[in-house]
């Protein structure tokens, strides 16, 4: 019997896209959805597949995550801006006529020849009287949207780039000083945001997006004082509107309020009226530190749909990871011996997420251990470049990577190193005193020279070179 090929049809997705457009005609949006993600996901970069795709997301309620998917494909593909026709038609479909409209005027100002300026304008049943403000007005709301979008998606350099590029009588209004004081503080560049965000308070003092970020820059600048007075503005300070309550709710949520910081999100999510990756973000971790952990889940798992974000981030997972760097502390950071101490600073930094350490007691510790210490902390999480410390954590690397992570052998190379410096201070040959140390101290493993020299990237003649150094101190 011959075997005969079979073509499939749905290989480009074209297959599951008709099928999905017959099911929307047919008004089983359910189905349609399931085929069209197939389309999409099959060739992402159609956007026949794509526009078709969150329009049946947004009939089926999710518009939100819709536009996130938009406005991600807008900023891929160069400000391209038919989207902005695409994120109209979503908003229609929403009900958000506001929104609707102002996407329709953004794409009727760079489309003019489509004449979809008439059309909103019969559809609306609106005249508009002066349509330069309404395209300044249109100007400052895709701003916004694609400032949020690129900051929110860790591009705070680029979100700062395109504020940089709207017009400069935009760049001068409250709402965009706000975004780039925000954009500054995020790239550490605290000075340029701290100037922004006190001629802020000085038009204003009850601008709740400027006290927040004021609060977070005297965070991050370690002004305890200043911090615990502002912050204390932030807890008894009503928000006045949903914008101020989600800005004011995140802030309390990054710096760990969460009670607070939920009883402002959460009637935002009950109300639909924002959904966003910040939003739900937020409310997982608020939840789930208040024992909602049901609610945290589904939280998270809705967050996805606007930017998928691993599971070792989850509040459960970041929990779980400050349990063990807690316990490791506990077991060696407080020991006599410096050695295990080095051993424990070395363990934590493996732990992931890394931001579990954010926040807890652990820093009260470390700020009393010896210099040689800290400067191995400075070397671990913030990039310090060091010579000692810099070859001992190699090894401890090459051991790790090989999967050598009992804290026996790995206390052995700390010890086995440090008597090596103290005799030959200008060695080098990391990976063969590595592999001659672990050869020297096996513990109880069977290993071969030849092994061994594979394993660590080096030869057998350097293998034994080391051998002997170590067998001399």
């Amino acid at each position: 019997m011959t075997d005969k090929k079979v073509i499939s049809l749905d290989q480009n997705g074209e297959h599951y896209y008709r099928q999905g457009i017959k099911k929307r005609q047919q008004n089983n949006k359910k189905e349609a959805l399931r085929l069209l993600k197939k389309a999409h996901d099959k060739n992402p970069d159609n956007i026949d597949y794509l526009s078709e795709y969150v329009y049946v997301m947004a009939e089926n309620g999710f518009g939100n995550e819709a536009e996130h998917l938009i406005i991600e494909a807008f900023v891929k593909d160069d400000f391209d801006t038919e989207y902005f026709y695409i994120l109209s038609q979503i908003n229609i479909i929403k009900h958000d006529a506001n929104k609707a409209f102002l996407y329709g005027v953004q794409y009727s100002t760079y489309r003019p020849e489509t004449g979809y300026g008439d059309t909103l304008e019969e559809m609306f049943d609106v005249e508009i009287d002066d349509e330069e403000e309404l395209e300044k007005e249109a100007e400052r709301f895709i701003g916004q949207q694609i400032f949020q979008h690129l900051f929110m998606n860790a591009k705070v350099g680029e979100s700062l780039t395109y504020l940089d590029s709207l017009p400069v009588e935009i760049q001068g209004e409250r709402e965009f000083r706000n975004l780039k004081a925000m954009a500054y503080l995020f790239l550490n560049k605290f000075e340029e945001a701290e100037t922004l965000l006190e001629q802020l308070l000085e038009d204003d003092q009850t601008d709740m997006h400027a006290l927040s970020h004021m609060t977070l820059l005297h965070y991050h600048t370690e002004r305890l004082d200043k911090y615990d007075a502002y912050l204390k503005k932030l807890e008894v300070v009503e928000p006045l509107d949903d914008d101020a309550r989600f800005k004011v709710g995140l802030v309390l949520n990054f710096l760990q309020k969460y009670e607070h910081s939920y009883k402002l999100l959460f009637p935002l999510y009950k109300k639909q009226k924002i959904i966003n990756f910040q939003l739900l973000h937020a409310l997982s971790f608020s939840s789930y530190h208040l024992g909602k952990h049901e609610e945290s889940e589904m939280y998270w798992t809705r967050m996805q749909n606007f930017h998928p974000v691993d599971e070792q981030f989850s509040p459960w997972k970041k929990e779980e990871a400050a349990e063990e760097i807690l316990e490791l502390e506990s077991m060696y950071l407080h020991d006599e011996d410096q050695h295990k101490r080095l051993l424990a600073l070395y363990l934590i930094s493996k732990v992931e997420p890394r931001e579990a350490i954010i926040g807890l007691s652990i820093w009260d510790h470390i700020e009393e251990l010896d210099d040689y210490e800290k400067l191995y902390v400075t070397f671990l999480f913030q990039g310090l470049k060091l010579v000692r410390l810099g070859r001992m954590h190699i090894g401890l690397e090459l051991l790790y990577d090989q999967s050598f992570r009992d804290e026996e052998t790995l206390l052995m190379w700390i010890n086995v190193f440090h008597d090596l410096y103290e005799k030959h201070k200008e060695f080098d040959d990391i990976e063969s005193h590595t592999a001659a140390a672990l050869y020297l101290y096996p513990a109880g493993r069977k290993l071969t020279k030849k092994g061994l020299a594979e394993m660590f990237n080096t030869t057998v003649y350097r293998l034994n070179k080391a051998i002997d150094r170590i067998k001399q101190i």
